[in-house]
């Protein structure tokens, strides 16, 4: 069964000097091209994390960002008999008409959108097809999630509110995964296209201000968009300092996700490679655990291809 796994944090090993060129295609963490064609993947949402910038090494937001670009590039062009770039649902199908997996590059934190609409623009002519809005910082869009029930409830700002629109206009997927609850419902009414949560659980569960709410979740659902079930330990866990994620946690999560918002609600958001712990699901090889504890549980077949790849298909159908 093909999958389509909304967020990965792998591209961030190109910003070391020391990461090798080929680094994708074989290594030590969750990702690479030979485990995802062994797991039949279908596409992979590659994120550009962009983190604090005490973080990167003295790079800059630019420097940075084309250092995990051309690290993806290299990486197809090496491997054009495996992988192929993606822009839109038309790309992903013709790539797997030929036999290849795609990739979607996006980024995690918006803040290189700098309050600009030509950078949107931009950036969409890069390829960037999703981007996550806010990261744990404020930026031009909006604010974080937080612990502060202050910072919790603000909302998107002037340009983020704008922005959702020409988002929509443009056909770059909106990601509420990292934003605060009062840009949650901003987004929620602003946008006329689905949104989506690429890589959280659900906050009944486990609850961590990163994880959503039932009524975010039914929203989310009533506006036909999808969340990607993210693997950390900390979001599926029976607490915010869990360590440990197992399958049945993380089955428990996606059983209340189904419960809230309906099955077609369900995606892959695992967070590769932006997580840690004592990790069940370590790499895509471990996705097969997944559907056979979700088989035990009374899913069918229909349920978890809609899971693996057939509600984000529809996303890309209708968004990109």
């Amino acid at each position: 069964m093909h999958y389509i796994d909304l967020h990965c944090d792998t591209l961030m090993m190109f910003s070391r000097p020391e990461t090798p060129a080929d680094a994708l295609y074989e290594n030590q963490l969750s990702v690479d091209l030979v485990r995802m064609k062994k797991a039949d993947c279908g596409a992979q949402f590659f994120a550009t994390f962009m983190p604090h910038p005490d973080w990167m090494n003295g790079l800059s937001d630019e420097q940075y960002r084309q250092k995990l670009y051309a690290g993806l590039m290299t990486s197809i062009t090496r491997h054009s008999d495996m992988i192929a770039f993606a822009k839109d649902y038309h790309d992903y199908q013709a790539n797997r008409q030929a036999g290849l997996m795609s990739a979607f590059l996006t980024f995690e934190d918006g803040r290189m959108v700098d309050g600009k609409f030509e950078n949107l623009q931009k950036f969409y002519t890069l390829g960037y097809r999703l981007i996550t809005l806010t990261w744990n910082f404020a930026n031009c869009f909006g604010y974080p999630n937080s612990q502060d029930p202050e910072i919790m409830q603000k909302g998107l700002t002037p340009f983020g509110k704008e922005a959702i629109q020409q988002m929509n206009q443009l056909g770059i997927l909106i990601d509420v995964s990292h934003l605060s609850d009062g840009g949650f419902f901003d987004v929620c009414e602003i946008t006329r296209k689905p949104f989506i949560a690429s890589h959280s659980c659900c906050r009944a569960l486990t609850p961590h201000t990163r994880n959503l709410t039932d009524k975010q979740i039914r929203l989310l659902a009533d506006k036909g968009g999808i969340i990607g079930i993210n693997f950390a330990p900390e979001f599926v866990g029976f607490g915010i300092h869990d360590k440990v994620s197992t399958v049945a946690r993380i089955c428990d999560h996606i059983q209340h996700l189904t419960d809230i918002g309906g099955i077609e609600v369900l995606a892959l958001g695992s967070d590769f490679d932006g997580i840690s712990g004592q990790l069940e699901v370590a790499s895509p090889l471990d996705f097969e655990k997944l559907y056979n504890e979700l088989y035990r549980r009374g899913f069918t077949s229909s349920d978890i291809e809609k899971f693996s790849h057939g509600n984000a298909e529809r996303i890309l159908r209708e968004v990109l």
